[in-house]
């Protein structure tokens, strides 16, 4: 009877000694901080990715910006004038060769010239005005003109000369087409040359 007492009191005592700690399963508790056990072996814990923001649509896509051109450019309507081609015509020389033939000695008259010229107004305020809307700033100044007649009544050339501040603003070949597209009243008579001012502004 003392014997069996023994046996049962060393079987007690081994199962309380198997429950003291861990066992295979959680490795014997030999894992440290940022390790866990799987499968009886020491795992490196791997942090769980924080979720990332997204990015603002405003800085992802960027700054759109508009680019701003030279003059020719329109915005609203403004700097969309285009300049007259004046390479058509040509430059008036008063020195030029002239064949009279048959040509009588009859002149225009002064004051038929003047009214002419008051006929061509009306279309130099045109090329001022079509500028002014296409957002072009015209300055002040006198436009000296010098220009070629011929019997028929045509214009057979034409100088102007005018301030930077008109030349600038790129008006200076229409006014130059509104003399040359003229008809003046034909007469019986050699080439006659014609000195006009025209005031802008």
């Amino acid at each position: 009877m003392g014997e069996s007492k023994l046996v049962l009191l060393a079987a007690l005592t081994l199962g309380l000694g198997c429950n003291d700690g861990p066992g295979a399963d959680a490795c014997f508790g030999v894992c440290g901080e940022g390790t866990h056990c799987e499968a009886g072996q020491c795992i490196a814990a791997v942090p769980s990715a924080e979720p990332q923001e997204p990015e603002p649509e405003a800085k992802k896509r960027g700054r759109k910006g508009k680019r701003r051109g030279a003059a020719g450019d329109s915005e609203g309507g403004g700097g969309s004038y285009q300049p007259v081609s004046d390479r058509h015509i040509p430059a008036y020389d008063a020195k030029a060769t002239t064949v009279l033939g048959d040509a009588g000695s009859e002149r225009l008259d002064d004051a038929i010239v003047r009214k002419e010229l008051r006929e061509l107004e009306p279309g130099f305020d045109r090329c001022i005005a079509d500028a002014v809307a296409g957002g072009v700033t015209v300055g002040n100044g006198r436009v000296d003109f010098v220009f070629g007649l011929t019997a028929t009544g045509k214009v057979d050339g034409v100088n102007a000369k005018a301030p930077a501040a008109i030349r600038d603003a790129g008006i200076v070949p229409c006014l130059r087409k509104v003399i040359f597209e003229h008809r003046f009243p034909r007469y019986d008579g050699p080439p006659m040359g014609v000195d006009y001012s025209f005031e802008v502004g």
